[in-house]
This record gives structure tokens, C-alpha cells and sequence, in this order.
């Protein structure tokens, strides 16, 4: 058993007793099969750091390696993509908060002068950041991708390198919707709507 606290962040291990919750699973279906699992060694009980305190967790066999370099901070983030509002990664409250000082917010149910970011608003992962959010809407018709809405948290600058990352992770996203054009209709700050559509 280890005492991990980042490196279960990192990587997301199950908390045993609410691994139903993620599942959809009852309580009484799940726990039966987690413990088979745990006696033949396919899973394996830690102590991780969550949301309520320090709990026993499992996680798979093949995954403590990695888990104990994530830990050690041997594993670096290098990717930036784009994450969906409902991603069960924001299922347990204030995880947001708490790892990355980011208020994810769903506004669809927002009446429309009220919102902020948007109506369906996408965190940026930027590496290990939550960078700012964009609201798409593709015109299937035009192969449009509209952003109404793209915005940088605050202290963070539109430099090279994340405009570069977000214009490749961007691109990405547009092929995967057969969009041919990017339009950015509001971006805050200014200057990253006019790099990236630039970039892109």
C-alpha cells in the first residue's frame, strides 16, 4: 500500500467504496467484483489524498507504475487539448478548485444575457493548466466553427507556445468535425482570437 497523493490526482485512481458512483454501478454489484478483483491481484489497495481526505483507493496492477512516477514527478504533461463540460472528471465537486483553481461552468441552463462563457463552454487543458474555455458552434452546411466565446484565464498570456499548442489541438478538433473554417466571433483577451485564428 502507498501514500500517494499527486500522483493519484494525476492519474485518477477509484476510490474503493464509490467506485459504483463512476460505474453506475450498485453498490451491492460492484463490491463483489472489486473484491475479486483485489484477491487475484488485478487491483491493488493505496492510500490517496481526495476531496474528503486521505482514503483507500485501487488501482489497476499494470497502472501503479506509472502511478508511483507521477507521484515521484517523473511524468510530465505535454499535450493540450479540450475537455467536455459533462467529462466525469468534473463529477466530484470543487475538483476544479481545488486542482487548478478553475470554476468549470455549464451555462446551457443559463438564460442567455446571464452567461459568461457560453452556452456548451470547453475547458483548454494546456499541459497540467486549465488555460481559459471556448463555446463552439459548427455550421455543418459551411463547414464553419464558430467560436462565440473564447477566453484566457487571467494571468495567463497568449504566448508562441500556447497559441501554437492550441491552434494544433484546435485543428485537430476541426478535422474530427469536418469544419473547414474557424471563426472566432468574441475572444478575451483580443490579441489570442487574432493569433490563433492566424495559427490555425
Amino acid at each position: 500500500r502507498f501514500h500517494i497523493e499527486q500522483g493519484a490526482k494525476a492519474l485518477g485512481v477509484c476510490e474503493a467504496i464509490q467506485i459504483s458512483d463512476y460505474a453506475y454501478m450498485k453498490k451491492t454489484t460492484c463490491k463483489p467484483i472489486i473484491e475479486a478483483l483485489l484477491n487475484d491481484g488485478t487491483l491493488i489497495e493505496i492510500q490517496g489524498e481526495t476531496m474528503g481526505g486521505v482514503k483507500t483507493l485501487v488501482v489497476h496492477r499494470d497502472n501503479l507504475p506509472l502511478l508511483e512516477q507521477a507521484a515521484d514527478g517523473a511524468i510530465t504533461a505535454e499535450r493540450t487539448t479540450f475537455l467536455n463540460p459533462f467529462d466525469s472528471l468534473w463529477w466530484a465537486g470543487d475538483r476544479d478548485e481545488m486542482l487548478w483553481g478553475f470554476d468549470k461552468l455549464i451555462e446551457m441552463y443559463v438564460p442567455q444575457p446571464k452567461r459568461i462563457y457560453g452556452y456548451y463552454s470547453m475547458p483548454i487543458l494546456h499541459r497540467d493548466r486549465l488555460v481559459g474555455r471556448f463555446d463552439p458552434k459548427l455550421d455543418r452546411k459551411t463547414g464553419v466553427l464558430y467560436l462565440r466565446t473564447l477566453h484566457l484565464e487571467p494571468g495567463v498570456e497568449p504566448d508562441d507556445a500556447l497559441v501554437g499548442d492550441v491552434a494544433a489541438a484546435m485543428r485537430d478538433f476541426m478535422a474530427w468535425h469536418g469544419a473547414t473554417e474557424l471563426t472566432i466571433e468574441k475572444s478575451t483577451p483580443k490579441e489570442f482570437g487574432r493569433k490563433l485564428t492566424k495559427a490555425v
